[in-house]
């Protein structure tokens, strides 16, 4: 078996290739997925058959993947469909089709407006993130200068994803990522993971990292929130991610996710019972967005924090905090 590269990609040995397709823009979605089947020689699977599960994919797998011609699979999925249970899915050891490319399907002249939803936001940065190719639609050749923005900001959301420009009907070359070994990783890991680099032209778009080692106090933490993500005070946040500790809740690691204007707190572990060691004290946060404020972000990130006395006083002092955040079910702590 042939070895795969530092990025994931290895050939297809056994198995059979499936390509995902997704996209918020249903008609430009199925137009390329058709497109690229038939440039590929593949069988072209639409949303009304993929939505039925990865069952009814793997029996269509075994009445068709045998038949001479047929070298794989495109498969499109619906705008609701998460792209973390189709890399499951397509990666499982006992399915016979094998994930080699997850393809979002971007008009970038809607980007904005999307990203500006509370509905569509969400799942939009989750497919460019989890996404191997980006296939962008640019807009009219006048607005150069929200183009360049918006392809600075899916290279940060994606930095790792090979992107390609829809013109004339042509379909990107052939990518065959490893799922199974590594998803393509997106732009908040690799700026906690310090391997993130800046596009050379990034359209206005910046990345920051936030460390510190104590709490957040919540209602301080609350006061910076609103005015980072209402009011817009240190530039356009469009995604944050990491993980985070909130001092009335000092024995569970959280972790941030926001995309636009929602903001989500998960818990990740549990740390050990009181009295017990601490364990990840503090803050490890990435934050894309347009005009960044690093340092004012950070400065008032910093006044969020646990002063000297509140941090001495001990978690114990911590637990009696006001805490207005929704209940965690421990059941479900990773």
């Amino acid at each position: 078996m042939q070895g795969s590269d530092e990025r994931g990609r290895s050939p297809i040995v056994d198995g059979i290739e499936a390509i995902a397709v997704v996209g918020l823009c249903a008609a430009e979605r199925r137009r390329y997925a058709m497109g690229l089947a038939r440039d590929r020689g593949h069988v072209f699977v639409p949303a009304e058959q993929t939505e039925q599960g990865i069952e009814a994919i793997d029996r269509l797998v075994e009445l068709v993947g045998m038949t001479s011609g047929v070298h794989g699979f495109v498969l499109e999925y619906g705008e609701d469909t998460d792209c973390a249970e189709i890399i499951g899915a397509l990666s499982a050891p006992d399915t016979r089709a094998v994930l080699t490319d997850l393809v979002c399907v971007l008009d970038l002249a809607c980007l904005h407006s999307d990203l500006d939803s509370d509905v569509r936001a969400g799942t939009l940065v989750a497919q460019i993130e989890f996404a191997s190719t980006l296939a962008l639609l640019a807009p009219d050749a006048a607005d150069s200068a929200g183009t360049e923005a918006a392809i600075g900001l899916i290279a940060h959301l994606a930095p790792e994803a090979e992107r390609f420009l829809l013109r004339d009907g042509a379909v990107h070359e052939p990518v065959c990522w490893q799922f199974g070994h590594r998803p393509p990783p997106a732009g908040w890991t690799a700026i906690l993971n310090s391997e993130f680099r800046p596009p050379a032209r990034s359209g206005g778009v910046r990345a920051c990292r936030f460390e510190q080692a104590r709490p957040f106090h919540l209602r301080r933490l609350r006061a910076v929130l609103s005015a980072a993500l209402g009011e817009g005070c240190w530039g356009r946040i469009v995604r944050s991610a990491g993980f985070a500790k909130l001092a009335s809740r000092p024995y569970v690691t959280a972790h941030w996710d926001q995309t636009g204007a929602l903001l989500t707190f998960s818990p990740l572990t549990a740390d050990p019972l009181p009295g017990a060691e601490l364990l990840a004290l503090g803050q490890d946060l990435a934050f894309i967005g347009f005009d960044l404020d690093e340092a004012g972000l950070c400065e008032a990130l910093d006044r969020a924090v646990l002063t000297d006395a509140e941090f001495l006083a001990g978690p114990m002092s911590w637990l009696e905090y006001h805490d207005e955040f929704p209940a965690w079910d421990s059941a479900h702590r990773g």
